[in-house]
């Protein structure tokens, strides 16, 4: 294994159609859409590379909870609007590299981004939605909130985040 680099956009002259992530629409999602994604704007993409071979990624866009559907830390002192949120649409680490941490610093870098977003254009939380068990309990381990009617739906409020990064008593 060479030096690891990134998370950085992911472009063109990334090698990512080898990845695999053991989980088949994960890798569908990186070799087909992501690119697609972020030239028509509804996701960005972020790789780790091992030289120029992607090993992980995760995808970012802007979302939205209806606020009947938001758990009532979420919503508690708004309006009864849509409340806005980060969404980490996808988040994957190459079978060949899991087990080394990089899913942690990609979280890490992923909620980092979120919160620099929310500090220019206002987000209430950041939310993933798992895709299986698996991630699930990965979810569970980062300290992420589950929502209550939606056990595959995690958040964590940006109060939350800028604590646990120091930057808010």
């Amino acid at each position: 294994m060479s030096e690891l680099s990134g998370p950085e956009l992911l472009t063109k002259a990334h090698d990512f159609l080898e990845f695999d992530c053991g989980k088949e629409p994960l890798n569908v999602f990186l070799t087909r859409h992501a690119l697609a994604n972020q030239a028509n704007d509804s996701a960005r993409t972020f790789v780790v590379l091992d030289g120029d071979s992607v090993v992980g990624y995760y995808s970012l866009a802007v979302s939205a909870v209806l606020f009947d559907e938001a758990p009532s830390r979420m919503a508690k002192g708004l309006a009864r609007h849509p409340v806005p949120v980060i969404l980490m649409a996808r988040f994957a680490v190459a079978l060949s590299h899991q087990g080394k941490g990089i899913g942690k610093a990609m979280f890490k870098d992923a909620i980092k981004r979120a919160l620099a977003v929310s500090r220019e254009v206002a987000a209430r939380a950041f939310v993933v939605h798992a895709k299986d068990d698996d991630a699930s309990k990965l979810y569970q381990h980062f300290e992420m909130e589950p929502f209550p009617n939606s056990p595959y739906h995690f958040f964590l409020l940006m109060k939350d985040i800028e604590k646990a990064l120091g930057l808010r008593a």
